[in-house]
C-alpha cells in the first residue's frame, strides 16, 4: 500500500525525504530529510527509500565511502509515531492483522533496512547531531563509523512504550557494540546519554564541536577513500563473513517474532500503557508523562 492511500500521508514526496548526493567522486552522501520531523522514519516507505539511495552509492563503481546524515535539528528521532499499525500493514482501524503479516512485513523491513546498511559492501559514515533515538540509534550501530557533535544526544526511549528491553533487529549488533551488561542497562531504562558518554561506550568514534561537524565528517571519508576500492569491498566482505559466523544476521527474524509477540502484550492495571495514553492524550502528551515517571527516579 502506496503511503498516499493511507491516513497519516507524508508532507513532501517520498522520494524527497531522503536525497543522495555524489558529494565528491569517491564520496556519497545520503539525507535523511524530514527536519520538520526530526528525521522520524516512516515505515516501510521511507525504510524501503533509505536502502534505495544507499544502494545507488553502492552501484556506482567510483564511490567507495557513504555519509549519512540528517538535514535540521536532529539526526534521526526513530519511528514515526503518527502512524498507526493497522495502516502499516495496509489494515483499518480496529481490524487486528493476523500475525503472519506482521513477521512477514517486519522482517521485510529489517531485511531491506539494516541488512542494507550493515551489510553494506562499502563502508559508511554516520554524522550525528540533535537527538537520535530508537531506530536513528540502530542506524549509527550499522554503520561502520560515526562523528558525533558535542550537543548529540542518543537515546533509547522508545524501549518506554512497552518494548522493555526488546530490540527489533539490531540486538546482536548492539551487543557487539556495547558489551551485555551496557546493552542491558540501556535497553532497560532507555535513557538519554550525550555525546561524550556515546564516545566511551564504543557507540560513536570521535566527538567534535557542532560547527566542526561536517568538516570532521569529510576529513574521515576522505581518509577511508585513501583506501584502493577493491581492498576496501574485500576486507568489508570479509567483515561480515565474521558477523555472520557469530550469528548476527539472525537478529533480524529474532526482530521479527519479537514484534509479533510484543503486539500480544498486556499491561497490569497500575503500569503506564503507552498506547492506550497515546489514544487519550495524544503523542506529546503520552511522551511527556511517560518520560515523567522515569525523571522522577532520575533516569532523563
Amino acid at each position: 500500500m502506496q503511503s498516499s492511500e493511507r491516513r497519516y500521508v507524508l508532507e513532501r514526496p517520498l522520494e524527497e525525504t531522503v536525497l543522495y548526493e555524489k558529494v565528491e567522486r569517491r564520496i556519497a552522501r545520503v539525507t535523511l530529510n524530514r527536519p520538520e520531523k526530526h528525521n522520524a522514519l516512516y515505515p516501510p516507505d521511507q525504510f524501503n527509500e533509505l536502502a534505495r539511495k544507499v544502494n545507488m552509492a553502492v552501484e556506482d563503481p567510483e564511490v567507495k565511502v557513504i555519509v549519512l546524515r540528517g538535514n535540521g535539528p536532529s539526526f534521526c528521532s526513530g519511528d514515526d509515531l503518527n502512524l498507526a499499525p493497522y495502516d502499516t500493514y495496509g489494515g483499518a482501524p480496529g481490524q487486528k492483522p493476523p500475525q503472519r503479516l506482521r513477521v512477514q512485513a517486519v522482517l521485510g523491513w529489517l531485511n531491506g533496512l539494516y541488512r542494507t546498511l550493515l551489510y553494506c559492501p562499502k563502508p559508511i559514515i554516520a554524522q550525528c547531531h540533535g537527538w537520535t533515538i530508537g531506530v536513528g540509534l540502530a542506524l549509527v550501530m550499522c554503520c561502520d563509523l560515526a562523528i558525533a557533535a558535542e550537543s548529540a544526544r542518543f537515546s533509547q526511549r522508545q524501549q518506554r512504550v512497552g518494548f522493555s528491553g526488546l530490540s527489533m533487529g539490531w540486538q546482536m549488533i548492539q551487543l557487539l557494540t556495547l558489551g551485555y551488561k551496557r546493552m542491558r542497562e540501556w535497553q532497560l531504562t532507555g535513557r538519554t546519554i550525550d555525546a561524550r558518554t556515546a564516545r566511551e561506550w564504543g557507540v560513536v568514534n570521535v566527538v567534535v564541536p557542532d560547527q566542526q561537524l561536517e568538516e570532521e565528517t569529510m576529513r574521515w571519508a576522505r581518509a577511508v577513500a585513501l583506501n584502493p576500492a577493491d581492498g576496501l569491498v574485500i576486507a568489508k566482505t570479509h567483515t561480515l563473513l565474521m558477523l555472520d559466523l557469530l550469528g548476527v544476521p539472525g537478529q533480524f527474524e529474532a526482530g521479527a517474532l519479537g514484534y509479533a509477540l510484543f503486539t500480544n502484550l498486556k499491561w497490569d492495571d497500575e503500569e503506564y500503557n503507552f498506547l492506550k495514553m497515546r489514544n487519550q492524550l495524544g503523542l506529546r502528551e503520552a511522551f511527556a508523562q511517560r518520560d515523567r515517571l522515569w525523571a522522577e527516579l532520575g533516569f532523563e
